[in-house]
């Protein structure tokens, strides 16, 4: 009987490649999450710093591309508990999304369906003057999704590998109780 480290039916071809689908499946998951943050990083945004007091409003606007999706940053410099709403609406005042911030900070997402410019309408419901830091921006949804789609095919490598490493070990280790 062979010793318990040696693999039964591998060779050394087959471990080469394992170990070359692992590293390329990692290498997969860097370049697409390395492009993905740069993609990110140079998409426009706009961002404003909203002093309100009860009640009152403010707003802040962008442009995007028709088929994006946006997002809204809000940061409550001194939350206590108390809330914002906002509203964003498109050229025609139409609200696409809307809801009340009650933490420090809070990022949401939503769909930019047509081209054209969209507004954040923000109202203060704490009882005194607030400071809010408020940023708007577009994802680039449409370029992001190619280095998104190579760090996707990275992971599903790597979860092949893992496979085969794991069902490998299993036929080698037959006696081996593996869940």
């Amino acid at each position: 009987r062979p010793p318990r480290s040696t693999p039964l039916y591998s060779s050394a071809a087959s471990d080469v490649y394992k170990r070359q689908l692992f590293k390329i499946s990692i290498l997969l998951i860097i370049i697409g999450a390395s492009g993905t943050g740069v993609v990110f990083s140079e998409a426009e945004r706009v961002a404003e710093i909203m002093l309100l007091k009860q009640n009152e409003s403010d707003d802040i606007s962008m442009f995007f591309e028709a088929n994006d999706i946006g997002y809204h940053k809000v940061t409550i410099p001194e939350f206590e508990g108390q809330g914002v709403f906002y509203r964003i609406v498109d050229e025609n005042y139409d609200t696409i999304s809307k809801g009340i911030v009650e933490t420090k900070m809070s990022i949401r997402y939503f769909d930019v369906k047509e081209t054209g410019v969209y507004t954040m309408v923000m109202t203060n419901l704490a009882q005194e003057k607030m400071n809010y830091e408020v940023e708007i921006g577009s994802t680039n949804a449409i370029i992001i999704s190619i280095p998104a789609g190579v760090m996707f095919v990275g992971g599903l490598l790597l979860l092949f590998a893992s496979y085969m490493k794991l069902k490998n070990y299993r036929i080698a280790q037959p006696d081996e109780n593996i869940r």
